[in-house]
C-alpha cells in the first residue's frame, strides 16, 4: 500500500522517469506513493505524459483514486481513448460526487455512452442534473441521517452498521418522517451522551443549510464563516438531498482563487487547452486597455508642456508618481476583490472597508512624501520647492489611489460586472491619469507662480 509522501525532489524524479518512459522504475514509484500525490504531480505533465503514466497503474482502486483527484481537463484527456466499459469500471470504485465530476468532464460522445452504460446509477444521474459550480453539483448524497425519534445509542449502532457506505461523517442530521431537516448534532455530542438520550435533546435546531442551486462560492463562504466541516443541501421543502464536505470547499476556494488571478492577469483559459492565436487574442484585450490608458496619460502630459519646459526636472519624477500610485491602487483593488469573493466585504456595508483603505493611503502617502520630498530637496538644493512639490504630489496620488482601488471593484460588483475581470484596467488607467493631473497642477502652483 502506498504510504510515502511525494516531495519536490521525488516529483522531479517522476517527471524525468515519465519523459524517459522508464516503466519499471515508474511502477516502483507508484507502488509507494499516495494516489493524491501522483495526481498532483501529473498536473505538471503534458497530456501525452499523463496518459503514459496513467497506463502504468495496474490496480483499479488506485487508478480510480488518481482519476478522482485530477482536474477536469486532465480527466478528460486521460479518458478520451477509453471505452465506456473502462470508464464505468472506474466510476464504480468512486464516491458519487467524484464520479459525477468525472462524468461531467468526459468528452461529449463518451459521456453519452457512459451514462447509457451506467443505467441505474441514480446517485450520479441526480447529481449531474445540477451545474458543477453549484451546491447540488458539489454535494455527496451519502448523508448520515437519523429520525427524530432515535436515541444516541441507536445512532451509534446505525453508524457502525453503515460505515462502509459513508465516505465521511462529521455530523448527525436529524430528520422527520418526510426526511425534512430539523436539527444537527456533532459526533462528539453523540459519543459523549448516554445511549438512551434522545437526539432531539442534544441537537441544534438552527441548522446552516443551502439550496442545491446555491453558487459554490457562496457555499464556501458559509463553511468558512461558520467553521463547518460539512453543510447540508436541502430542497424547497427542507428535505435533505446531500452534504457538501470541507474537502470539496477547499477545492472550490483554490479553483476560484486561481480563476480570479488568471482573470486579473487577462488570461481566462488553461494555456495547454488554448491555441497560440486564442491566447494572444485573449491577452491583447488586456494590453489594449493598458495602452489606451497610456495614450490618455501621454495626452494629458502634453497639456502641461509649458510647465515641463520651464521646470524640466519634473519629467524625471513622472514614473515615480505613476508607479507608486498604480501599485497602491492595485493593492487596494486586490484586497477589495478578495473581500468581495470571500464575503468579508459586503456591498451594503462597504464604507468601513473604503474608510480603512483611505486611512492606509493617507499614512502611506505621508511616509513616501517624506522620503521623496527629502530626496528632492537634497538632489536640487537650489530649488527646494521641487522637493515640496514632489512630496505633496506623491502624498495626494497615493491617498487617491487607495480610495480608487477600494471603490472601483465595489462599484463594478454593484453594477453586475465581475470585478476580477474589469478592475485592473480601470484602476491603473484612472490612477495614472489622476496622478499626473495632481502632479502637474501642484507643480504649476508651487513652481511657476
Amino acid at each position: 500500500m502506498a504510504t510515502d509522501r511525494l516531495n519536490a525532489r521525488t516529483e522531479a524524479l517522476l517527471r524525468r522517469l515519465v519523459r524517459r518512459d522508464a516503466a519499471s522504475a515508474l511502477r516502483k514509484l507508484l507502488a509507494r506513493t499516495r494516489p493524491s500525490d501522483i495526481a498532483a504531480a501529473m498536473e505538471h505533465l503534458t497530456w501525452a505524459e499523463q496518459r503514459r503514466l496513467y497506463r502504468l497503474i495496474d490496480e483499479d482502486d488506485y487508478a480510480a483514486e488518481v482519476l478522482a483527484h485530477l482536474s477536469g481537463d486532465s480527466s478528460r484527456e486521460i479518458t478520451r481513448e477509453m471505452t465506456e466499459e473502462q470508464v464505468v469500471a472506474l466510476i464504480d470504485r468512486m464516491e458519487p460526487d467524484d464520479a459525477t465530476d468525472l462524468v461531467s468532464a468526459l468528452p461529449e460522445e463518451l459521456r453519452a455512452r457512459v451514462l447509457q452504460e451506467l443505467g441505474a446509477e441514480e446517485d450520479v444521474r441526480e447529481l449531474l442534473a445540477w451545474p458543477r459550480d453549484t451546491a447540488g453539483g458539489l454535494m455527496t448524497p451519502q448523508v448520515f441521517c437519523m429520525p427524530d425519534t432515535a436515541t444516541c445509542g441507536q445512532a451509534i449502532a446505525a453508524l457502525q452498521a453503515n460505515d462502509e457506505h459513508l465516505e465521511t461523517v462529521y455530523y448527525v442530521y436529524v430528520v422527520d418522517n418526510v426526511r425534512a431537516l430539523i436539527g444537527v448534532t456533532s459526533l462528539r455530542s453523540l459519543l459523549t451522551s448516554p445511549p438512551r438520550t434522545p437526539l432531539v435533546s442534544i441537537m441544534t435546531r438552527d441548522v446552516i443549510r443551502v439550496s442545491p442551486a446555491e453558487d459554490q462560492e457562496e457555499v464556501a463562504r458559509f463553511v468558512a464563516r461558520y467553521d463547518l466541516l460539512a453543510i447540508p443541501v436541502v430542497d424547497e421543502h427542507s428535505r435533505i438531498l446531500g452534504v457538501v464536505t470541507v474537502d470539496d470547499v477547499v477545492d472550490v476556494i483554490r479553483e476560484e482563487a486561481a480563476e480570479d488571478m488568471l482573470r486579473m492577469a487577462g488570461v481566462v483559459e488553461d494555456e495547454r487547452q488554448a491555441s497560440v492565436v486564442r491566447q494572444s487574442w485573449t491577452r491583447a484585450g488586456w494590453l489594449l486597455a493598458t495602452i489606451g490608458g497610456g495614450i490618455l496619460a501621454a495626452e494629458i502630459i502634453g497639456l502641461y508642456e509649458e510647465t515641463l519646459t520651464r521646470v524640466a526636472v519634473l519629467a524625471g519624477f513622472i514614473p515615480v508618481i505613476m508607479g507608486m500610485g498604480g501599485n497602491v491602487g492595485i493593492q487596494s483593488a486586490t484586497l477589495a476583490v478578495r473581500g468581495l469573493a470571500t464575503g468579508s466585504v459586503q456591498i451594503g456595508g462597504a464604507f468601513g472597508f473604503v474608510w480603512r483603505e483611505a486611512r492606509v493611503g493617507v499614512v502611506l502617502g505621508l511616509l513616501y512624501a517624506l522620503l521623496l520630498g527629502t530626496y528632492g530637496v537634497l538632489r536640487y538644493p537650489g530649488q527646494p520647492l521641487i522637493g515640496v512639490s514632489v512630496a505633496t504630489s506623491i502624498g495626494l496620488a497615493i491617498a487617491l489611489a487607495a480610495v480608487i482601488g477600494a471603490c472601483i471593484p465595489i462599484g463594478l460588483s454593484r453594477g453586475g460586472v465581475d470585478p476580477a475581470i474589469a478592475t485592473g484596467p480601470f484602476v491603473t488607467t484612472l490612477v495614472d491619469v489622476l496622478g499626473i493631473i495632481v502632479y502637474f497642477n501642484v507643480a504649476r502652483l508651487l513652481l511657476t507662480l
